[in-house]
């Protein structure tokens, strides 16, 4: 047998080592991009959502998947976000908490800094509103009510505060319960006492229900689940499941 007939070309085996480190390098790149770029780019657009969707504040979370390249499918196992304070309508709202399971994001539109879920599987949004938010948004959605001072108790809600009446601040006292209709929360006052020491006590006829969470302001198309009265705070809790 000939050897030098079935020996390599010096250029051909140069040219091999040239594609095997290119394809190493590749790799790398590849590795560094998922492992390392990608998850903060999705990390930052998620909070970068939040952010401008309901204003979160003091923002801080993360998100996690196993094995790591398959996020460049736009598939997240686990994401956990907290807040101090956020927005949702016009209510504030405290101790945000977004946690999610198997979710798949779009990444073409990720990719132009938009945040689309296509896929969600336990995704959870809790928070709550105390007492000084419902002060704050009950004089806003009240014209007629100043000064007012909310008590929240598991069995219902009494506001006390003043309203201009003859010229004077009258003292008032106003029960109200929660409602949920058509996905939405709402305060309903039940009862609207007044007194004074001229006009003596009376009752006024209020049928203003005051519009406390909009399900249209919530992220991620989320649905409220239930809503818990406890001391001096309200629990709201919300999901999103996406097929």
């Amino acid at each position: 047998m000939d050897l030098k007939k079935t020996r390599t070309p010096l250029w051909q085996v140069i040219d091999l080592r040239k594609i095997l480190v290119f394809v190493s390098l590749l790799i790398i790149a590849l590795a560094v991009f998922t492992n390392m770029f990608l998850p903060g780019f999705i990390s930052y657009t998620i909070e970068n959502h939040l952010e401008k969707d309901i204003k979160a504040q003091n923002l801080q979370g993360e998100i996690q998947t196993h094995p790591a390249f398959m996020i460049i499918t736009g598939r997240i196992n686990d994401l956990q976000y907290k807040a101090d304070s956020a927005i949702i309508g016009e209510t504030e709202v405290r101790d945000v908490s977004l946690t999610g399971s198997n979710i798949v994001v779009d990444m073409p539109k990720l990719l132009e800094k938009q945040l689309v879920v296509d896929k969600a599987e336990n995704m959870t949004l809790t928070c709550a509103i105390d007492k000084k938010s419902l002060e704050r948004l009950l004089v806003k959605r009240i014209s007629r009510l100043h000064n007012a001072t909310v008590e929240i108790k598991p069995q219902g809600i009494t506001v006390q505060a003043d309203i201009p009446l003859l010229g004077n601040n009258i003292a008032t006292v106003l029960q109200g319960k929660l409602y949920t209709k058509d996905g939405n929360v709402y305060f309903k006052i039940t009862e609207f006492d007044v007194e004074n020491d001229l006009l003596g006590k009376f009752t006024i006829d209020s049928k203003e229900d005051i519009l406390l969470l909009d399900k249209s302001k919530l992220p991620f198309d989320s649905k409220i689940d239930s809503v818990m009265q406890e001391e001096n705070q309200i629990l709201i809790k919300a999901s999103a499941h996406k097929e």
